[in-house]
């Protein structure tokens, strides 16, 4: 496979930033476009020089297809992934996998049945103090963990919740937690491991007019006897950070924004790490709708890779699942008033 040929499904907005980094790197480029919105379809295909398709068995019979890039709602992933995969498309599909876990584990079943590579949008382990956090873990320079939290402090008004899908259980799953928090979560499971329970508690304050939370707390048990919370909310005015604190016997890491903000190792500093609290950009990615993407560029590197290797990519189904793994026990916990035990 000398070049992967991308189909984009979904040209909104994740959409349109899917295409530009499929276009960006070597050895990729988008042949189709897919949204049941023709004039969508048509403008991204205009842009890339390629076809538009409505119909997703007529672009899934294109022989000039190898892998689609779902960019739908939440609650439509499964079901595209799963029609993808049995046509023998490669799939890489925007975070969550779906809001369900039983549609989410379909379509890692789906890939493996039928030989194709399923990878999840986790952009975020591809950032540069992501890499320099599981170098220190794994060179002992953490030591023991003891606890992680993550924390997402961010701020949605009226008009972003003014969209149909938005704040639904049927097309988000969730709210402050499946959708703005996911990210953060999924890096705090990558390097502190398997929950063993978790005691959470869900509540919509802030946004009255949506179904989901606004405001989503748990605490956290792992099973190396770590351990961690999580705070999200999209209640915060004016929207402040996302945060990863990493706390071991030897040293502490703390990434805030996708920049490392302060570390601190017992074996003395590292000339690689370089930590500074950057007050111009620290609400920066709360207050533009442009999202950096440089971590999404490294994530398609590597799927892309995977494809001409015949490996698994870095960010598999079975590792992307595990966020909405533990979201899922979370909204049930709160539900039940418990803690739950996986």
């Amino acid at each position: 496979m000398n070049t992967v040929k991308f189909a984009v499904a979904g040209c909104g907005f994740i959409g349109k930033l899917h295409a530009r980094v499929i276009q960006s790197i070597g050895g990729a480029c988008v042949t189709a476009a897919l949204d049941t919105n023709r004039e969508a379809a048509e403008a991204l295909a205009k842009e890339y020089g390629c076809r538009a398709y409505t119909d997703a068995d007529e672009l899934f019979a294109d022989p000039d297809v190898d892998a689609v890039a779902i960019c739908l709602p939440s609650g439509l992933h499964a079901e595209l992934a799963v029609k993808a995969a049995r046509a023998g498309k490669h799939v890489i599909c925007e975070k969550p996998m779906d809001t369900e876990l039983d549609r989410a584990q379909q379509m890692i079943d789906a890939c493996r049945e039928n030989g194709v590579r399923l990878s999840v949008i986790m952009q975020h382990r591809f950032d540069e103090p992501m890499c320099l956090l599981r170098k220190a873990i794994g060179d002992g320079l953490m030591g023991k963990l003891l606890w992680g939290a993550s924390r997402t402090i961010w701020y949605r008004d009226d008009k972003y919740y003014a969209n149909p899908w938005r704040g639904t259980w049927k097309y988000d799953g969730g709210g402050a937690l499946m959708n703005q928090s996911i990210h953060y979560i999924d890096l705090l499971l990558s390097v502190m491991g398997a929950p063993r329970s978790v005691n959470a508690k869900c509540r919509t304050i802030g946004h009255p007019q949506i179904e989901t939370e606004d405001i989503g707390l748990a605490d956290i048990e792992f099973e190396s006897g770590a351990l961690g919370t999580i705070e999200g909310t999209t209640c915060s005015y004016p929207g402040l950070y996302s945060e990863l604190a990493v706390f071991g016997e030897k040293g502490t890491v703390i990434i805030r924004n996708d920049y490392l903000t302060f570390y601190c190792f017992k074996d003395g500093p590292r000339p690689e790490f370089e930590a500074a609290l950057n007050q111009e950009m620290a609400n920066r990615l709360n207050q533009t709708p442009e999202i950096e993407d440089t971590s999404h560029r490294r994530q398609y590197e590597d799927f892309v890779e995977a494809l001409r290797e015949g490996r698994d990519p870095l960010v598999t189904g079975e590792e992307a699942i595990r966020s909405l793994r533990l979201i899922r026990a979370a909204y049930r916990s709160s539900e039940e008033k418990k803690e739950i035990y996986f």
